[in-house]
C-alpha cells in the first residue's frame, strides 16, 4: 500500500551494494527490482539482458516511477533522452550508493517524485534532497496548486508561472471559488499577490470558469 499510488516502480541497481539498498522496498509487490545478469544471484530480482539503456527505454512507457542506486550523472544520461512532458514522464527518484541521500531527480510535483523521495528516505533514514525551485522557497507548486482541495489545472502557460516564482516575480492571485487555506501556509515572503495589479505579468485564476478573463 505504501507505494500503490507509484505502481509500478522499476528498482534499477547495477551493484550488489545498490541491489541491497533496494532490496527492502522489492518486497513490496507495486515495486520490481531489476539488476544485470552479472548479479542473477541476488534475491528476489529480475534480470535485464540488453543493454540497462536499452532496458530503460523499454519500460519508461509503462512504468509510473523509476528508483535507481546509481550515480545520479549516469542516471541523466539513461533518461535524458526519454523525456518528453513533466505532466506525463515517470518520477524519477536517484538513491546514492551510501544510502544517505535520496534524490528527487525529475518529476518532481506531477510525477509524485517528491513524495516518493520523502518516503524512500524515511524508510532508509536518509535525507531527501528536493530540487524544484519551489521547495527551495518553501512554497507550493504552482502547478499542482489545489489538488488537495479537487481542484482541476486549466489552460495557459505555466512554465511561465513557475518561472515567475522562482525568479521572485510577483504572481498576481485571483481567486473566486475554494478554500483559502492554502494561503494560510506561505511562507512570510512569498511573490503571491491576492489584489489586482496591472504590472504583473504572471496571473494565475482560481475559478469555476472554462476560460480566465
Amino acid at each position: 500500500m505504501l507505494f500503490s499510488e507509484f505502481s509500478p516502480i522499476a528498482l534499477i541497481a547495477t551493484t550488489p551494494t545498490g541491489a541491497k539498498k533496494l532490496q527492502p522496498m522489492s518486497q513490496n509487490k507495486d515495486a520490481t527490482l531489476w539488476v544485470s545478469e552479472s548479479l542473477s544471484e541476488i534475491t528476489n530480482a529480475q534480470t535485464y539482458k540488453d543493454s540497462l539503456k536499452k532496458h530503460v527505454a523499454d519500460l519508461w512507457e509503462t512504468h509510473k516511477a523509476f528508483v535507481f542506486c546509481l550515480a545520479t550523472g549516469a542516471v541523466v544520461r539513461l533518461i535524458s533522452p526519454l523525456l518528453k512532458d513533466k505532466s506525463t514522464d515517470p518520477a524519477v527518484v536517484v538513491i546514492d550508493e551510501t544510502g544517505k541521500f535520496v534524490i528527487s531527480l525529475c518529476g518532481g510535483h506531477q510525477g509524485g517524485a517528491d513524495k516518493l523521495a520523502k518516503i524512500i528516505a524515511l524508510q532508509l533514514g536518509a535525507t531527501a534532497v528536493l530540487t524544484g525551485a519551489a521547495n527551495g522557497l518553501e512554497l507550493p507548486a504552482v502547478d499542482m496548486l489545489g489538488i488537495p482541495f479537487g481542484w482541476c489545472r486549466g489552460g495557459g502557460d505555466w512554465n511561465a508561472v513557475s518561472a515567475a516564482v522562482a525568479k521572485g516575480e510577483d504572481v498576481e492571485v485571483i481567486q473566486e471559488v475554494g478554500s483559502t487555506l492554502w494561503q494560510n501556509h506561505l511562507p512570510q515572503t512569498h511573490p503571491f499577490k491576492f489584489h489586482q495589479s496591472p504590472t504583473t505579468k504572471a496571473k494565475i485564476y482560481i475559478t469555476h470558469k472554462t476560460s480566465s478573463p
